[in-house]
Parts: C-alpha cells; structure tokens; sequence
C-alpha cells in the first residue's frame, strides 16, 4: 500500500494568507488524552503579510530594504524602516564592534509584518525579536546561512511566527555551536544543587564550563519562542550539534508543508532533535528526513529523537501526523517521544537504535556535560523505541513503519488504540507495548519481535480487538497473545519453530494464501486476527512466496500470491485462543520490553 504524498502547493498570494495553526483538544474512545485538529486554521487575512509591511534583508551584500528596490547598508547603528516600526542593525560586542549578528526588532510594529531573506552569510545568523501581539512572516528566499555563536535564525519574545519556503528555492542553516557550550552574557554559578535537563530529568550539577544563559534559551538552529508554523514549496536542510534542528520553545511547531532534511551532527559534534515543540508538533504534509545521534561515554549522555515534546513543562503536550512524509533514522533515541501521539495520516518510517545493554531503567548512572556545559550527575534512560507516549498512542491512518533494533516499537503508558491504517513494527523488545490497554478496531498490522522475554503485543489491563487485521510473530514468552478478547475470528498457532529471515504463512483449506511475512527473528507463536476468516487454515514455516508487498520495504504480504513449505498445523478459526501457561504477570519483563 502506498500512501501519496500530501504536499500542498502554495502559490504566493495563498502563502500570504497563511497563518499559525490553531489546535483543538479532543478526547478520545479509549479515555486518554488526545491531540489536535485534523485540520489547520489560520490566524491572518489573506491581506495578512502585504507588500506594504515588508522588509529586505540581502544577507550577501549586507544590506535591507522596505520596497527591494532602494537599499541601505545595515551596520552597528539601527535603520529605521516602515515608519520607524522597523529597526535593522548588528549587534555589538564588548568593544562596540560587529558580531555578524543581523538584529531585526518588529516589537513596535502595529500589524503582522513580513521578513523576506536571501543570501548568504558564513557566520553570524539572524535574530527576529517579534510582537508578542503581531504575527511575523519569515520568507526564506535561497537562504544559506552557517552561525558562529548564535542561532542560524532566532525568533525571540514569544510572538508568533509563520514561516514560507519560497516556491523552488533550496535553503541550508548549518548551525555553528557546540554540544557542551555555553552560549549568552550571563552564566550562573551555584553548585552542588538541581538541574532539569533538556529532556526533563533531574540531575544534581555543579557548573565547570557555564550554566544556563540567555543564549541557551535559543535551543534551535531554526527557533521561535512562540508557535511557528512552516509552509511554502522549497526545501530546507540543517545540519547542527548543539540542541534541536527546528524548535518552537514555548508553543506548537507545524509543518504544513515543504521539504526538510535534518542531521542533528556535524564533523565535530552531535546535538539532540530534528523537531521540537514545547506544547505540540502538528505535521499536515511535507517531506521530513531526520537523521540523528545520541551519545553514551563517559563524558557526554544525550539521546537524538526525531520528534520531542516538552513533557516536563507541558503534560499534555503532543505530537500528531496528519499527512507527508516522515522517514527518521536515530542512534541513542526515539522516533517519537511524547505525551499523547497521534496518527491519522501520512507515510511515517522510523528506524531506532541504541548501543546494546542500555534499554533498561536508570540504565546509565556517572558524571557528563549536558548542552550548555554544566558538569551533571546523575542517570539517563535511554529506550530507544520507535514511539513512546507517556499516556497514549492513537493510529487511524496513513502507514507507519518501524524498525526498532533494542527495545520496544510502540509503547504507551495508558492506551495504544489503532482504528486504521497501517501498522508494521519489527522490534527486539516488545512490538506493542502498553501498561494499560491495547485496542484495535481497524487497519492492519504486522507485528514482528525478538525473543527475550518479549511479546509481540504485551498489555497490563486488556487487548481487545472488535475489527481490523492483526498477524503477530515471535516468541511469546509471557503468554500474552493467548489472552486476546476478540469479537472477530482469529487464529493462533503454538509451537511454530520457525527460524530467523524466513516466511511464515497461512494458507486456506484451498491452498491459496491468506497472510505472509518474513520473520526477522526466531518464532515460536503466531496469532493471526480478521474478521473474514472462516473454516480451517494450515500455517508453513520457511515458506517459499511470490507476490507484491502490501507495503514497500516490509516483506510483508496480505495475501501473497503464492505461499508454501513445511506445515506447522492447521486450526480452526474462532473467536476463542487457546491458552498457553505463563508464571510471568502481563506487561512485565526485565528486559527491553520493560516500561520506560
């Protein structure tokens, strides 16, 4: 199945009546939190960004302009712009000189104004210091920008912003700090007390280098302090190594459309996130590419997640997919790491691995440097998991493929709920993992998962299926698959003996095949749900198949258009599964498949 990308076509006078998207809270059936609206709405006219309240910045040449046609050189001394609303200068060092820092001051603005960019600039970066009652429209026009000390772009005072890639343009911010750097005028000097990190935890930390700062505030090569949204038809990359790729601090970062590539590290340093949003991530369309690395030595503990929220500041915060394309490869770090995660769109892949025997609780204990320098003890856990919603993960759309090398696919620590779409996890911990309930109402989903106490689908409170298309393979040490309640017929086979990287299938009393998959691992236990089964059903293992994938990548066919091999045994389809004896409690381990 290939779902199309959504990539809106933005002409101009459609970008200028876009806005930032404002998201509504719903519930969910399973009683959990859940995210926003499927749908953007703006917050501007369509007038919103006119060419009346615009300025020029050249970034080449130096030099701004409020008609693009007659340009003053921008220097240490402000020029005054649109009515003197406008104040363009370089911010200056100790000595009064330059830093290469383009400051760009819209706080007396009177209506929402837009900062058209273009050119490049090989240290320095861009500070936007915004209304907090106006909207600024950022318009990256062939941007390239490599910081020094700063931010490529910095949107300050907590106003909103919107920003457009120009139809066709290619921009690149590569992002000039360091992990272990303290970046600002101010720095703290107490020790021996507390520090939150950037991923929430408490650490007890004595200050060597520099402690949180002005300029640590900053936390994204590409950063809003208030909600931003992106949009337009260009493309953006950022390479950085010191926090978040893009980041909205203190609001709700969307993507609505564009194309993005993302590396969290340089030559010299690794950072943390490809997106960052305090209270929530929306992504309605685009091409997002993220490829990150976290850190485990002596001296530096950091995970890299495709997508973060602020959960420490904000329990409700969210991440949720509505359409586009999302293909995130992690070292040391999660596909997604949230609150509440939501799915109802778009073509979503996250390959997550991690350095072997840190998938447990406080699994990393000793003395490192976090971001901004400060000396830190204490211990990180790294799960690498392909999602991971503190209260809850949500699919009824799109396709979401997840390759997770040391724990866990999916984990919730209240509810997973899949009404649609498709869902395939290959994983060495648990496939889906939930300390609550685990429901499924429709949609496929192949599920394939390593031995060591592990379970394809692991739940502490229920697993009930009323609809929907599940096949789960492994070794289903904890019993777990055989306390399914299921309205719908289904199909459970013990004992399989199957070996690794090759095909389990399941043939009809007619020889034709029903549902195939190459198992990554050696199984024992396959349970196959759906609805439309009916009569007695024969299982192979190191089947022979021929057919198209039901999902690029996947190996995993529904049906195939041939399968055979050894037989394992043929059942009966009912709604009843046969018990399997277990002295462990549901949803627990020692292993990778453990909560985290």
């Amino acid at each position: 199945m290939k779902i199309p990308l959504k990539v809106a076509g933005v002409a101009l006078a459609s970008i200028l009546g876009c806005g930032l998207l404002s998201c509504l809270v719903e519930e969910d059936s399973e009683n959990t939190l859940a995210g926003t609206s499927s749908s953007a709405t703006t917050t501007a006219s369509g007038s919103s960004f006119s060419s009346s309240q615009s300025i020029y910045v050249d970034l080449t040449n130096g030099k701004v302009s409020e008609d693009n046609a007659t340009w003053s050189a921008i220097s240490t001394t402000k020029t005054k712009l649109l009515n003197e609303s406008v104040k363009v200068d370089y911010t200056k060092d100790e000595s009064g000189n330059s830093t290469g820092l383009v400051r760009i001051n819209l706080t007396d603005t009177e209506q929402n104004t837009a900062v058209h960019l273009s050119g490049t600039m090989t240290t320095g970066g861009v500070k936007i210091q915004t209304s907090t009652v106006y909207e600024a429209g950022i318009y990256l026009n062939g941007v390239s920008i490599t910081s020094s000390s700063y931010p490529c772009i910095d949107i300050t005072k907590g106003g909103s912003a919107s920003v457009f890639l120009v139809d066709g343009t290619e921009n690149s911010l590569v992002d000039g700090r360091s992990y272990g750097t303290g970046y600002g005028e101010e720095y703290s000097t107490t020790s021996g007390s507390t520090y939150t990190d950037d991923d929430g935890e408490t650490v007890s930390c004595t200050v060597v280098k520099a402690a949180v700062s002005p300029g640590s505030d900053s936390k994204g090569t590409l950063y809003c302090k208030g909600s931003m949204s992106i949009s337009g038809n260009g493309s953006l990359s950022i390479e950085q190594g010191y926090k978040n790729c893009i980041a909205s601090k203190d609001g709700i970062l969307t993507i609505e459309s564009g194309t993005y590539d993302l590396k969290n590290y340089t030559e010299s340093s690794s950072g943390k996130n490809g997106l960052f949003g305090g209270k929530g991530i929306v992504v309605d369309g685009g091409s997002i590419s993220f490829s990150g690395q976290g850190k485990v030595s002596t001296s530096e503990l950091r995970k890299a997640n495709a997508f973060k929220t602020d959960d420490d500041s904000y329990s409700s915060s969210y991440v949720k997919i509505n359409g586009g394309t999302v293909s995130a490869t992690t070292y040391n770090g999660k596909g997604i790491a949230a609150p509440v995660v939501q799915i109802t769109g778009g073509e979503n892949r996250f390959t997550v691995t991690g350095v072997t025997g840190y998938t447990s609780d406080d699994n990393k204990t000793g003395s490192y440097y976090d971001a901004d320098g400060v000396k830190c003890s204490g211990s990180i856990t790294f799960a690498p998991e392909g999602i991971e919603g503190d209260t809850s993960v949500k699919i009824s759309g799109g396709s979401t493929i997840i390759s997770a090398e040391n724990d866990d696919g999916i984990n919730a620590g209240s509810s997973i709920a899949v009404s649609g779409g498709f869902v395939y996890v290959k994983s060495k911990g648990d496939g889906i993992d939930s300390n609550g309930t685990v429901s499924v109402s429709g949609g496929v989903m192949a599920v394939c998962t390593y031995a060591n106490d592990n379970s394809p689908i692991d739940f502490d409170s229920s697993f009930k299926v009323t609809g929907g298309k599940i096949l789960a393979v492994g070794t289903d040490q904890m019993g777990e698959m055989s306390k399914v309640t299921s309205s719908v017929n289904l199909l459970n086979y013990t004992s399989c003996g199957g070996s690794a990287n090759t095909y389990f299938a399941i043939n009809n009393s007619s020889g034709e095949n029903v549902v195939a998959v190459k198992a990554p691992y050696a199984y024992s236990t396959a349970l196959y749900i759906d609805g439309t089964l009916s009569g007695s059903y024969t299982a192979c293992k190191s089947a022979t198949v021929e057919g198209n994938e039901y999902a690029e990548g996947t190996e995993f066919y529904l049906p195939a258009a041939s399968a055979s091999g050894t037989t394992i045994s043929t059942k009966t389809a009912s709604t009843s599964s046969s018990s399997t004896s277990s002295s462990n409690t549901p949803g627990s381990s020692s292993g990778p498949g453990s909560r985290h």
